[in-house]
């Protein structure tokens, strides 16, 4: 067993032992309302067990990577498991709570010409601030001679850009309504920016590529900026859905021609 494997469930029993103990010190959860110190616990081993079917998921995806035949013969809808986990989870928790408003649960805003625009600008001048900071990295590691010669894009980008349109707007929509309403509506509510955004980046790593975790963690924090200034899960939606609709159907299709 390599430390590839043993990671995710350390980072993930660091993070459930964290949130637990701070919680009964200086009341982390002071948004959630357990109805009995049963309901708490419960939901302490519901986050525990969670966090180890993620962790186990991301190992699995990140330690064996899959090749162009491998991906043709996966089930479309496999790429939405951890988005199931995640609203699986998401709905259990707000089962053992009081139960409020899946508005205020979330920090789910009311849709506004405002909040769209705001949602549009951070998603494209995010991908300018993120492709901009990417190549500065990037030119940097080189410059330092840290930079791997034989990059290469993970084979699920590829097939991933490749799909029906259909199929391509399914991921989008799936990674903007779901990610946004675990990682900045519960996560980042509870525990902060940045540790949310390291987690975020974790969650990824199944792409097969370290260095595409540098534009993850990027776009990331730019996002979560954004749920911090508004609290609104809104723009941070339409965000994440205008950065990958760019990714998915202009970057990563013109990247491909120039590699290819």
């Amino acid at each position: 067993m390599t430390l590839g494997h043993v990671a995710p469930f350390l980072i993930a029993s660091v993070v459930a032992v964290g949130v637990i103990v701070l919680n009964e010190r200086y009341r982390l959860l002071s948004s959630d309302l357990f109805p009995s110190p049963l309901h708490r616990a419960a939901a302490y081993c519901w986050l525990l067990i969670t966090l180890f079917v993620i962790a186990g998921f991301v190992a699995a995806a990140s330690s064996t990577a899959p090749d162009e035949i491998d991906l043709d013969r996966i089930p479309f809808w496999t790429l939405f498991t951890m988005h199931v986990i995640l609203t699986v989870f998401l709905i259990g928790w707000w089962a053992l709570t009081a139960q409020p408003p899946l508005r205020s649960y979330l920090n789910i805003g009311r849709v506004s010409p405002e909040s769209i625009l705001i949602g549009i600008a951070v998603g494209v001048g995010g991908w300018a601030v993120t492709l901009s900071l990417a190549l500065a990295v990037a030119l940097l590691l080189n410059a330092l001679g840290l930079l791997p010669k034989d990059i290469a894009p993970s084979p699920l980008i590829p097939w991933m850009a490749g799909l029906p349109l259909w199929q391509k707007a399914t991921i989008v929509f799936m990674a903007m309504t779901v990610e946004e309403a675990f990682f900045r509506g519960w996560l980042q509510k509870r525990i902060g920016l940045i540790a949310s955004t390291l987690l975020f980046a974790i969650a990824h790593a199944g792409y097969g590529q370290p260095f595409m975790l540098v534009g993850i963690v990027i776009i990331s924090l730019i996002i979560g900026y954004t749920f911090y200034r508004t609290r609104d899960l809104v723009p941070c939606i339409i965000a994440h859905g205008v950065f990958d609709t760019i990714q998915l159907f202009v970057i990563v299709p013109i990247a491909l021609r120039f590699i290819a």
